[in-house]
């Protein structure tokens, strides 16, 4: 172990690793920025990602933060570049890469702590891992585990849903991957981000696992109070996502229907892009929604922080999600939040702070997300207390200075 009076070395491995982005990028970036206040950080990252950092590091320079730019030879970057090569084959390539380059390093003392942070899939194992190391190896938090019920499948389409079912038998078959078992047995302390990727790798973790969410959120970003409009205006909800089956956004859009019906007066926005955008679009006309529901496409980071702050309300009907940063957004915004509790949104969210809804049949799901929409929307009292405690629960558990600080304590855990 290293002298009580020098910091960690630590050694972070990052894909994703970029400023001011959220998701993997931003916690790869705030993860290594934060644990760098007292620990001797180098992360290794994409070589893409040098010149947003560099140009962050410029303005902002970080003791003890250092980066190392690794890619695969150039024809696979190509390749992945051209769309020839899927990311997670390129991750892959990537992961060897950097086991070449840093095989002889997991030895005499150059580390401390070598923690492989993102990608959180733990589908692609850190080939570094199959190393023998003087280091102790921390692995995650990782997810993938999830899988999508055969009852929830009309909610893709016939193509997606064909797709999502050859991904819930890769997923039980990756789970028996030598190379995954391996890394889990080399490994000091695993997080698992959900109980279902916990579940599906519990015959192969090491002793020491916990569980941790696999994003966190700068909550002073976030940090505005929503407009309240009283009792009798349309409430305002708010979904954001990549518009594809695995979200839900027609779930979202089945219970706002039945809502419409009923008079109630409401307000949707959605925010995001992706293959079902047209289905969406369409499905806003069949339900004789246009007045209630807008599309915004895309937006950045900061308008994101804006659309949050002008919300009543935020919902989450992801039927697959390790966790989910925007649901961390959306609570250091004082937004209760509704969601399925499944996954990482029945770890992230309580009932002091949203309305959980259990993941049952389509047409019980969409009664029950009506009914809660319906419930926030006629009480302010109840969006504001849920909104407070909300943002109570964000800073206390999921703010990254908190994150961090847990992190370090395990580290020195299994570091005596």
């Amino acid at each position: 172990m290293t002298s009580s009076n020098m910091p960690l070395k630590v050694l972070v491995i990052a894909y994703a690793c970029e400023p001011h982005e959220g998701s993997e990028p931003g916690t790869g970036w705030n993860f290594a920025k934060e644990l760098a206040g007292s620990c001797n950080v180098t992360v290794i990252t994409r070589a893409n990602n040098e010149a947003p950092i560099a140009h962050e590091l410029s303005k902002n320079p970080i003791p003890n933060l250092h980066f190392k730019y690794i890619d695969p030879p150039n024809f696979l970057v190509r390749l992945k570049r051209a769309g020839l090569l899927p990311t997670q084959m390129f991750y892959f390539f990537w992961q060897l890469t950097v086991a070449i380059a840093y095989w002889g390093k997991m030895n005499n003392k150059c580390f401390d702590i070598v923690h492989q942070l993102t990608f959180n899939s733990f589908e692609v194992p850190p080939l570094l891992f199959l190393a023998k190391a003087d280091a102790k190896l921390v692995w995650g938090p990782i997810g993938g585990g999830q899988t999508v019920p055969m009852r929830h499948m009309p909610l893709f389409g016939i193509r997606a849903a064909a797709l999502e079912c050859a991904r819930n038998l890769r997923v039980k078959l990756s789970a028996l991957n030598p190379l995954c078992i391996k890394a889990l047995r080399n490994t000091s302390l695993v997080y698992f981000a959900n109980d279902e990727t916990r579940r599906l790798l519990s015959l192969w973790s090491p002793d020491h696992t916990k569980m941790m969410i696999d994003v966190g959120v700068n909550t002073n970003i976030f940090e505005s109070k929503p407009v309240d409009k009283g009792g009798n205006a349309a409430a305002v909800i708010l979904f954001a996502g990549r518009l594809e089956g695995r979200k839900g956004a027609t779930l979202l859009l089945k219970s706002i229907s039945r809502l419409s019906q009923k008079g109630q007066p409401l307000e949707c926005r959605i925010v995001g892009t992706g293959p079902q955008q047209k289905i969406i679009h369409e499905l806003i006309l069949q339900y004789g929604l246009s007045e209630q529901v807008k599309m915004l496409g895309g937006i950045s980071h900061d308008e994101m922080a804006r659309e949050l702050a002008s919300a009543d309300m935020f919902v989450f009907p992801s039927l697959r999600d390790t966790s989910g940063a925007v649901v961390l957004e959306a609570m250091a915004t004082c937004l209760p939040t509704i969601c399925i509790n499944h996954q990482g949104g029945g770890i992230m969210i309580d009932d002091r702070c949203g309305i959980k809804i259990e993941p049952s049949g389509i047409e019980e799901m969409v009664e029950c997300l009506a009914d809660s929409i319906q419930q926030l929307a006629s009480r302010p009292d109840l969006r504001r207390s849920m909104g407070d405690h909300a943002r109570k629960k964000v800073v206390q558990d999921y703010g990254w200075g908190a994150r961090v600080n847990k992190v370090k304590g395990d580290y020195l855990q299994i570091l005596k």
